[in-house]
């Protein structure tokens, strides 16, 4: 067997926790579509990629704050860049949009108001999606439940790969999941 077979391959582990997690575990697993051995294995992987901070460091660890720092930075830049190309394509439809809108003591990032017939449309962007699929499901349902909202559109960066069952969350409570290249064309549909 080659070393690249022989690293990619499972080894079960046991482990052990109180049967009140083990039972919310599985549930959260089972509600993901996931098995719950792949459930923990995901949720270990994220926080050793740094996706989710499940044990806390509140050390004044100079090097670590600095390296933290330079991450939250690049990711804040990237999202940014992301909302301006976002932006971009929303201001080339000839149609009313306004920037960081307050709603209902809600801020979107984006009210498009789409003439013929008179509608309004929440679009949110989600440059790092994978690290907040329920942030944005949650924000996606308050907007669809405002009477001022017609619509709801989750810009993000790709949809392929995204995981099915995230997926048909978002798809099933009409919360329409788009990248910048094919806003226009859902904007043109909604």
């Amino acid at each position: 067997m080659k070393k690249s077979e022989t690293e990619n391959k499972h080894r079960t582990v046991g482990i052990s926790m109180p049967p009140s997690l083990e039972a919310r575990a599985k549930a959260r697993a089972e509600a993901l579509g996931l098995k719950f051995s792949n459930y923990v294995a995901q949720c270990m992987e994220a926080e050793l990629k740094g996706f989710a901070q499940i044990m806390r460091d509140d050390s004044l660890d100079l090097d670590r704050a600095l390296a933290r720092a330079r991450e939250y930075m690049t990711q804040k830049t990237a999202s940014i860049d992301f909302e301006a190309d976002v932006e971009s394509v929303l201001s080339r439809l000839g149609e009313a949009c306004e920037k960081q809108v307050n709603v209902g003591g809600q801020r979107m990032d984006f009210l498009l108001t789409l003439k013929n017939p008179d509608r309004k449309v929440a679009v949110e962007c989600r440059h790092n999606i994978r690290q907040q699929y329920a942030l944005s499901l949650g924000q996606g349902l308050l907007w669809r439940a405002h009477p001022d909202i017609s619509a709801v559109a989750l810009v993000v960066p790709y949809i392929e790969g995204f995981d099915p069952a995230v997926r048909k969350q978002f798809e099933s409570r009409d919360i329409h999941l788009t990248t910048p290249d094919s806003l226009a064309e859902l904007m043109g549909r909604l």
